[in-house]
């Protein structure tokens, strides 16, 4: 009989003691806590940005700091040759870090005049990041007490790099908590620290010596590790300032008073500054924290939500540029409450205030406005600018451009001043030419011929209505030429402009636009004469072509404040 048991039969499973059972409970409880924990500890390390070593060096009390990836983390280097491939020279990407090299050995050299070997003095030093810091007051009186500091740089060696070979010649100095510093040039000391190269004056280089050693450096500031962690993505260099200890510098430096008091006041506890590369685009981005709510009068209209543009699909798509603004009329309402509050200022804005009554007071000349901006406009070979308010709704735009043209006509009188409305497709234009500028001063008690106008004797400029948007242009047929853009011709549509607004932010406070390509074709066209569109042709535009748009927004919320600013290429 085969002993082994039958396949259908079942065995009994031994039941263990309660002893062993609540061990088994334990050691499987040991099990999921470690398995949690290293998946919190994997998020947390996957998901921050890792600190460079270098800031180590740096005291956790440092003002003013940079740093500098020339290293190329992330996803920057393969961004960087993308973005270089559209100069000439940098189409083969093969070659990318060694045609870096050999650019950067030659603007080395042609700064230097030759002084300076990119090679053996520069290159090694651009093994990994590169940190530079001032610590609060240390520029007024030296972190020893003593002279000025020019703070501390800390380069991340490829392991070969001494005082010596970077600086040719140095001298013995004194150890410090066993690391030699040597003087080199300039009244600089240097030192060595396994794989990283200090540089400063003699304080700095001990004082990042003893943050090394004494576990002191800014790597341990919570506050720097959450302003660095807010910026997008990765960064190829990037600049912090701590407000206090900034205001603080200042103070020491100037004496103190209510201007410096003033101006140190405005400053945010900390501001940070990251340079990022895309594959068409250098991208500026600002983030600071929120600033303490001030109190504000009843009546005070609360702060504007950031919107999207109002005006760029009325902008025509050869523009220039333009800026805008949302929620303009209650920010300078807010603002001139602020003011008002400052006993120093109460005098000045009392005056203001009241010179605005005959008009119905600072509510009705700004209160209506939504959104504010300025656009510049070509026309043939000038150019011309337009402002456009949108007000709160079509009634409010329209009288008060009824307010305008009574207030222009009862100004007119007695003047050289003439208006002259013009219909334009159902919309009606009001131009109005000043007249000769120069005895137009003599009304505003000044002398005239004081102001040295040179070649702008006259002034015109035309206003009109449409719908909730009021227009002011100054050029000859601005305004024409704004009624006449529909959306699909305008400034929206454009490439350069869409790639801007889509790196800088579409809602926003406050944004602006250039249109590289459009200034430098404008440019070409009529401001060079045959010998500079040679000189054009052959030294410049290789390199300047490629330039699309340059913009910038910002956004001010209860979490903080945060700008970009973004220069593309085609």
């Amino acid at each position: 009989m085969d002993p082994r048991p039958d396949d259908d039969a079942t065995t009994p499973e031994p039941v263990a003691p309660p002893a062993q059972r609540l061990g088994r409970w334990i050691v499987a409880g040991f099990v999921v806590a470690a398995a949690i924990a290293g998946t919190i500890a994997a998020f947390l390390i996957l998901g921050t940005k890792p600190l460079p070593e270098a800031y180590r060096y740096l005291p956790a009390d440092s003002a003013v700091v940079i740093e500098v990836r020339p290293e190329l983390p992330g996803d920057q280097r393969q961004h960087l040759a993308n973005f270089l491939a559209r100069f000439p020279g940098f189409a083969d990407q093969s070659s990318f870090s060694d045609k870096l090299d050999q650019v950067l050995s030659r603007l080395v050299g042609q700064a230097t005049d030759g002084q300076v070997d990119y090679w053996t003095q520069i290159k090694p030093l651009l093994a990994g990041p590169m940190v530079a810091g001032v610590a609060a007051g240390a520029v007024a009186h030296g972190a020893d007490g003593g002279k000025a500091s020019y703070g501390l740089l800390v380069a991340t060696t490829d392991g070969s790099a001494t005082c010596e070979g970077v600086f040719g010649a140095s001298t013995e100095g004194e150890m410090h908590r066993e690391v030699a510093i040597r003087s080199v040039q300039h009244d600089l000391s240097c030192a060595v620290d396994g794989r990283f190269l200090l540089l400063g004056d003699l304080a700095s280089v001990k004082s990042g010596v003893d943050a090394r050693r004494d576990h002191t450096g800014l790597d341990g500031s919570s506050r720097f590790r959450s302003a660095r962690e807010m910026l997008t993505g990765d960064q190829v260099a990037l600049a912090y300032v701590d407000g206090a200890g900034l205001a603080g510098t200042l103070k020491e430096l100037v004496p103190v008073g209510d201007a410096v008091e003033g101006l140190t006041s405005m400053f945010p506890d900390w501001m940070i500054v990251g340079l990022r590369v895309e594959d068409d685009a250098l991208q500026l981005e600002v983030q600071s924290p929120p600033k303490p709510a001030a109190a504000m009068a009843s009546g005070v209209p609360t702060a504007a939500p950031p919107a999207t543009s109002a005006f760029a699909a009325m902008i025509p798509a050869d523009a220039l540029g333009f800026i805008e603004a949302h929620g303009a009329g209650a920010h300078i309402q807010r603002a001139i409450a602020r003011l008002e509050a400052e006993p120093d200022l109460v005098d000045a804005i009392e005056q203001l205030t009241g010179g605005l009554t005959a008009v119905g007071g600072v509510t009705n000349v700004v209160g209506w406005i939504e959104d504010a901006g300025v656009a510049v406009i070509p026309t043939g070979d000038s150019v011309g600018a337009v402002v456009l308010i949108r007000g709160t709704d079509a009634a409010a735009t329209a009288g008060r451009l009824a307010q305008l043209r009574n207030l222009l006509i009862l100004g007119s009188t007695g003047t050289d001043i003439t208006l002259r409305d013009v219909d334009h497709d159902g919309v009606t234009i009001t131009s109005v030419d000043i007249g000769d500028l120069d005895s137009l001063l003599g009304m505003l008690g000044l002398e005239p011929g004081s102001l040295d106008l040179g070649a702008v004797s006259d002034l015109s400029f035309s206003l009109a209505a449409r719908d909730d948007i009021l227009l002011l242009g100054i050029g000859e047929g601005v305004v024409g030429r704004i009624l006449d853009t529909s959306e699909a011709a305008s400034i929206s549509t454009s490439p350069a402009y869409r790639r801007v607004v889509e790196l800088a932010g579409r809602k926003n406070d406050f944004a602006a636009y250039v249109a590289l390509d459009a200034i430098l074709g404008w440019a070409e066209t009529n401001l060079l004469d045959d010998a500079d569109r040679e000189t054009w042709n052959r030294d410049l535009k290789p390199y300047l072509d490629p330039l699309a748009g340059l913009g910038g927004a910002g956004i001010a919320t209860t979490t903080g404040g945060t700008g970009r600013l973004v220069i593309t290429f085609k």
